[in-house]
């Protein structure tokens, strides 16, 4: 009816969005993908049937091919939002300066991953309630520490904190705990790099995940990863432990105090440098761009009246000219 033949979408997650590839495709047009989340080994959930996708790395398109996703043009442009923290840094300068007016002189950032009511389906509320309550018992008892939390869901986080809510309110009157909880429809609007700007380390709680723990070590920031679940198949593996990977928060939390308690601090601590280069190999803050000067193509492309492979064709032959042919991979 409209005529539209690009069809852009993040959402993997359903396989609604094979029925969306087959219908634009059914119009002569082109369904594309953005990888949004990182993932660190092959799940069949995160299965695409898409034209074109644009992925952060090597890396992920080895997964994709792994869980035989149906890819024509799996495009390697980096990570898409890492554009942002030029626009942060004052934001989150004036975040720290509040905690440190308040005695902080280390701030830590946790990041969390939601929980359901069933644990089944995903990690359940006590496995998130240690992602607060460990951390805020150390803020209460350290007076120069301090804790940013970037809940990824925050309309009903102090339901499901439970207990530990009123720990949370103690360390907020401390003046030395600051959340995130200003939120959209579903998540938080503040980008996880906000709070990580402002801090010191940043620890995600869990390795199952990562995307948000990828964004901040992607900033050069020292990042760790909390590993309760047992996720050991997953490429973040490849760091150290003890160093970056652990398993449990009181071990975290030791070896962050040895690191703050240094005065250089533990060589390594938080470092991703050993494996970056694979998942992302630019780091330059033009992911974006690249995602939307490849889509600009396509539309010039079916301007110029031409049909839908030769607008993919045209558009990946740019693509290798400008970021080299082993950006784009063509099957």
């Amino acid at each position: 009816k409209y005529g539209v033949k690009i069809f852009l979408s993040w959402n993997k997650y359903s396989n609604d969005h094979i029925a969306w590839s087959q219908a634009i495709k059914d119009n002569d047009g082109i369904s594309v993908n953005w990888q949004m989340a990182f993932d660190g080994d092959g799940d069949v959930g995160c299965l695409i049937n898409s034209d074109i996708v644009f992925s952060h790395s090597k890396f992920s398109v080895e997964i994709d091919k792994k869980i035989k996703s149906k890819i024509k043009h799996n495009v390697i442009i980096g990570y898409p939002k890492d554009y942002a923290p030029a626009l942060l840094i004052d934001s989150a300068n004036q975040v720290r300066a509040k905690l440190e007016a308040n005695g902080a002189k280390k701030i830590v950032f946790v990041i969390d991953e939601n929980s359901v009511d069933d644990s089944r389906w995903h990690t359940g509320h006590e496995l998130q309630r240690e992602n607060y309550s460990h951390i805020l018992e150390k803020v209460l008892e350290t007076p120069w520490l301090g804790v940013l939390f970037k809940p990824k869901r925050a309309i009903d986080l102090r339901q499901r904190l439970g207990h530990v809510e009123k720990l949370l309110d103690k360390a907020i009157a401390t003046g030395r705990c600051h959340i995130f909880e200003e939120s959209g429809r579903h998540t938080t609007t503040a980008p996880p790099i906000l709070a990580g700007l402002a801090s010191d380390v940043c620890i995600h709680g869990h390795l199952g995940a990562g995307t948000a723990g990828l964004e901040c070590a992607l900033e050069g920031l020292p990042t760790l990863l909390i590993d309760r679940e047992r996720y050991s198949y997953s490429k973040l593996y490849d760091l150290p432990k003890g160093k970056v990977v652990f398993q449990d928060w009181p071990s975290a939390i030791d070896a962050l105090m040895e690191h703050f308690g240094s005065s250089n601090g533990v060589s390594g601590f938080g470092d991703w440098s050993s494996i970056i280069d694979e998942l992302d190999p630019y780091r330059d803050g033009l992911a974006a761009y690249r995602m939307g000067t490849y889509l600009k193509w396509l539309i010039d492309g079916y301007d110029k009246g031409l049909k839908r492979e030769d607008v993919m064709l045209n558009a990946a032959r740019m693509y290798e000219e400008k970021w080299g042919p082993d950006k784009i991979i063509i099957s």
